[in-house]
């Protein structure tokens, strides 16, 4: 397996990857008592549990910070019904495109939280499952979920009007910085942002590197920002809440763009 840059090889019976250095003890470990870092994560009695397309399972670890989320990487679309975590065997894994991807774009000033660790498990001759490990970033919730479900990450600052607003306008923001770096996101959601509330207005951070594309010069900003009009179109018809013309007007500014 190739070895990502600033990781070092971890395996163990069934099972292969990277960790950083400070967290190899920790993953074979994981691995040796549970098999697989998703299950060492559901296991773990301190653990939290945050819910997306998969769980995620927040667990104490030598990280910095202390804690890290375990995923499970799984399909979207079509594909969920039909392979649901099994990814093939071909060219680098989505744990290693996610962990180059990720320390490319924090190179370049893009926050997104640290991968820590990735294992893959294969499954035959032709399929692997794997699970990624990444920083955790507490008090934190998916845009799609602070815009529509009027829930605050802190009690302290609810999400009003102003605060969605701002929200948007970091996303804005954040898209058009990944495109000013040269990132291509493909599927530049509401779900692939994490935002963090706090007195001074939110922060944003972009999830989900794995199918990025890194380029040496910037990009246009439009697909990305086209792909999450679309998202958040797609949650304001689904969940019957309208962003208002003053979220809109925050989120076109700060791309630059239409919506």
């Amino acid at each position: 397996m190739r070895i990502p840059g600033g990781f070092e090889g971890v395996s163990a019976v069934g099972a292969h990857g990277f960790a950083r250095p400070e967290m190899a003890a920790w993953v074979e470990n994981a691995l040796g008592r549970w098999g697989t870092l998703e299950r060492a994560g559901r296991h773990d009695s301190a653990g939290e549990a945050l819910e997306g397309r998969g769980t995620v399972w927040v667990v104490a670890a030598p990280a910095e910070g202390g804690r890290v989320a375990v995923r499970r990487y799984l399909r979207g679309g079509w594909m969920a019904g039909v392979l649901h975590d099994r990814y093939l065997r071909r060219g680098r894994s989505r744990a290693h495109l996610e962990a180059r991807a990720s320390d490319a774009a924090r190179a370049k000033g893009i926050p997104t939280p640290r991968v820590e660790a990735g294992v893959l498990y294969p499954t035959g001759t032709l399929w692997y499952r794997a699970d990624l490990v990444t920083a955790y970033v507490p008090d934190s919730v998916d845009l799609a979920r602070f815009l529509f479900e009027r829930e605050a990450p802190t009690p302290d600052c609810p999400p009003d009007e102003a605060h969605r607003a701002g929200a948007l306008a970091e996303a804005g923001r954040l898209a058009r910085r990944l495109a000013e770096a040269g990132i291509y996101h493909p599927d530049l959601n509401a779900k692939n942002f994490l935002v963090t509330a706090g007195p001074e207005g939110p922060a944003v951070q972009v999830l989900d590197l794995d199918r990025a594309r890194v380029t040496a010069r910037a990009i246009s900003v439009a697909p990305m920002a086209a792909r999450l009009t679309r998202s958040l179109r797609k949650f304001e018809t689904i969940r019957g809440v309208a962003l208002g013309e003053r979220g809109w007007t925050a989120f076109r500014n700060a791309t630059g763009g239409t919506s």
